[in-house]
This record gives structure tokens, C-alpha cells and sequence, in this order.
């Protein structure tokens, strides 16, 4: 008790004699190590509450210590630890504060050079992310271009869905002090959900839609939506990337606020909630990797080059769900056309079984339409209806 004396009264030395700037006790949180189960977190109860009968605050947290990847503890006398400015002057403070956020410090965390190098990546991943919504958002007006969620495709009310689904998980894990889940949510939202699926199928429609078609303004406003929620959720770990970022956006987009800094925390939107299209999509999914695999042995063998020049046939006993998304089917392939169907078509390059799944690959339908790249019939000019239309 008498070792922990001074530090053990600061509820009352720093905070009570501080109120007007502080407060007065309890305060919201004492912050430290395990070892401070017996220290300081104990002399700070047993002082306050014998003095004023009341805790000194209203919850602990506590941490683990900091290891080596060699699994040793690190220690000035062995000189085995790693200086937080040397991390901050090769990668910047915003790959240390990731590297905190990734971490279940609530136990024993490791940290060295090749974990530094895993996060970095993670921190482009996202960087390249943002890049890639800002590229395609340069001509968006938000009033005037903005598109009502009853217009959206619904693989864009899918998008709005996961997203919203994003923004109640990581609100939960801030709230929880889980950050590593955070972390987990957020990369797995940036390179799942975003870069190999939604991003992926959506590049047709807005490189070669019509400029201000619906089609490629509804795309827009799910990119919009994401970019604001995206650069919102960087800010309480990686602010300096949030705040470049930002910079780049364009004012039209920003409502007024200088930096996103001062923005407030993103709040999910109960119209984007659809659970009965997470589990359509769900089987959509599904039956997207199944064609990937049928179509990757064509490509390994080079009798195609793109997945564009195939056609796939797809048949399934419960086929409802493909049958009522059958015209959006091949832009979910990436494929020129894609069929529901139990009749095995002719000229099949390659027949592939899974669970319960018959994909029949063939070559796609048409010629190559020079804009798209899509197999249709092209007009005189050598490229399809679409295309014209958008030009």
C-alpha cells in the first residue's frame, strides 16, 4: 500500500483538485498494465472509497506486455526492443497506431520488422482502396446525382447492406475496446467485400455505362456511401491517411467540413438493412466460385484468355434465386453471357461438378464488341447496342 501511495491518490492530487478542467471522480477509465491489479488500480480503490466511499472510476483496462518475434520480452538491460520513432520515421505514426489496433493487447503482443512490413501492406490495401473510389466518384454531385435506394440494382443494396452491416460491427467493437476486431472487420470489408467482389463486377458499369446513366450513377452513390463511411472509420486509428484522403475529395462531397477530423462518428441507415438479400446473395456467391473454378482450367490451358469470351450454362435443383437474377448473372461471372438451365448445350469446352452444381462452359455468343469487350452483336461500327447508347 505505502509504494503505491503517491500514484494511488491522484484520483484526488490530479483529478478533484482539477475539476473545473477535469471533472470530478469517478473518471471513465484507468488504463495499465496487468501488473497494476495489485498496484495502482488497488491503492486508487481502497484510498477512494475509505476517503469517499466511492470507486475512483468507472471501469479498468488492462494490457499485456510487449514481446519480441522471437518471443522474448522486451527489456532496456538486454537492448532487444524496438524504438517507436524509428518505426514512425521509416512508415509513419499511422502503421504504429495500426499495429495497436491489430493486437489483442489484452494479452502478451509481439512486434518486430516483419510485422511492421504485413501492416504496411494492410495500409496501402486501403490506401489503394480510397484511390480507387475517389477515381470513379471525380464527377459525382451528390444533389443532383445521388440515386434513391428503391433505383439501386440489388447488388448495390447488397453493397449498402454489408456496409451497414460494417458500421454496427466496428461501432461495437470501439464501444467494447475490441480494436483488433476492428482491424479484422475492416480489412476483411476493403479486400473482400469491396476489392474481389462488389469493386470487381462494378468496373463495367462505370468505365463503359452511359457518364450519367442510371446504371453508373446508382454505382456511384453505393461508392459515395462506402468512401464516406471508409474515411470516417480511418480517422480513430489512421488519421493522417483519413485526413489525405479527404483532401482529395471533391468539395461538392464534403458538406461543408473542412477536415474529417471534425466529423462526426458514421451511423448505420436501417433502410439498408435487407437480410433476405444476404442470404440470396449468399447462394449468388456461391455459385459465382463455382463458375471461377469451371472456367480456370480453359484459362490455365490458354484456350481462353478472358473470362469475357465464355458463355456459362449453370444448373442446380434450387434455382429460384439465380432464375430471378438471371439478367445480372454474367456481369456477377464477368462472363459475356451466363443461363439458368438443366439442358446441356452444345460445343461444351469444359463440363464442372460441385455441390450439387453442373456448369457447362462454352465460348460466348457474338464477336467482341472493341468498346466493352463483351461478346454481342456489334453494329457497323463494330461495337454492341450497349455501347452505342452510352456513347
Amino acid at each position: 500500500m505505502d509504494v503505491w501511495f503517491d500514484s494511488g491518490i491522484t484520483w484526488r492530487a490530479v483529478v478533484n483538485k482539477r475539476s473545473e478542467e477535469l471533472g470530478t471522480t469517478p473518471v471513465e477509465m484507468y488504463l495499465e498494465g496487468s501488473d497494476q491489479h495489485r498496484g495502482w488500480f488497488q491503492s486508487s480503490l481502497l484510498t477512494s472509497i475509505a476517503t469517499q466511499g466511492i470507486a475512483p472510476y468507472k471501469q479498468v483496462l488492462t494490457h499485456g506486455f510487449v514481446f519480441g518475434e522471437d518471443g522474448r520480452k522486451m527489456s532496456k538491460s538486454l537492448g532487444n526492443y524496438i524504438r517507436p520513432d524509428d518505426i514512425i520515421k521509416n512508415y509513419g505514426a499511422d502503421i504504429l497506431r495500426l499495429w495497436a489496433a491489430s493486437v489483442d493487447y489484452r494479452n502478451d503482443t509481439k512486434i518486430g520488422d516483419n510485422i511492421i512490413k504485413q501492416l504496411a501492406e494492410i495500409f496501402k490495401k486501403t490506401r489503394n482502396t480510397a484511390r480507387f473510389l475517389l477515381g470513379n466518384l471525380f464527377d459525382f454531385d451528390p444533389e443532383v446525382d445521388y440515386v434513391d435506394y428503391e433505383n439501386l440494382k440489388e447488388i448495390d443494396k447488397f453493397a449498402l447492406h454489408k456496409l451497414n452491416k460494417l458500421i454496427v460491427s466496428v461501432t461495437e467493437a470501439f464501444e467494447n475496446y475490441e480494436f483488433y476486431k476492428y482491424f479484422q472487420q475492416l480489412q476483411n470489408f476493403a479486400v473482400v467485400d469491396l476489392s474481389s467482389f462488389y469493386l470487381d463486377i462494378v468496373k463495367d458499369r462505370l468505365y463503359t455505362a452511359g457518364k450519367k446513366s442510371l446504371s453508373r450513377r446508382a454505382c456511384q452513390t453505393v461508392l459515395y456511401e462506402t468512401l464516406q463511411t471508409l474515411v470516417r472509420m480511418l480517422v480513430p486509428v489512421m488519421p493522417h491517411q483519413a485526413e489525405d484522403i479527404w483532401m482529395s475529395v471533391p468539395e461538392c462531397q464534403k458538406g461543408g467540413l473542412i477536415s474529417i477530423l471534425l466529423s462526426d462518428w458514421c451511423k448505420p441507415n436501417d433502410k439498408w438493412n435487407n437480410e433476405k438479400l444476404e442470404e440470396d446473395f449468399s447462394k449468388i456467391l456461391k455459385a459465382r466460385e463455382v463458375v471461377t473454378r469451371a472456367i480456370e482450367p480453359l484459362r490455365a490451358e490458354k484456350q481462353v484468355g478472358s473470362s469475357l469470351e465464355v458463355a456459362v450454362y449453370v444448373n442446380i435443383d434450387d434455382n429460384a434465386v439465380l432464375k430471378n437474377n438471371e439478367d445480372e448473372l454474367c456481369n456477377i461471372f464477368i462472363t459475356s453471357q451466363a443461363y439458368v438451365t438443366s439442358d446441356k448445350p452444345e460445343n461444351v469446352l469444359n463440363e464442372y461438378k460441385e455441390d450439387g452444381y453442373t456448369i457447362w462452359v462454352c465460348r460466348a455468343e457474338g464477336e467482341k464488341c472493341e468498346r466493352c469487350w463483351k461478346y454481342r452483336k456489334l453494329n457497323s461500327d463494330g461495337i454492341c447496342e450497349e455501347c452505342a447508347e452510352a456513347i
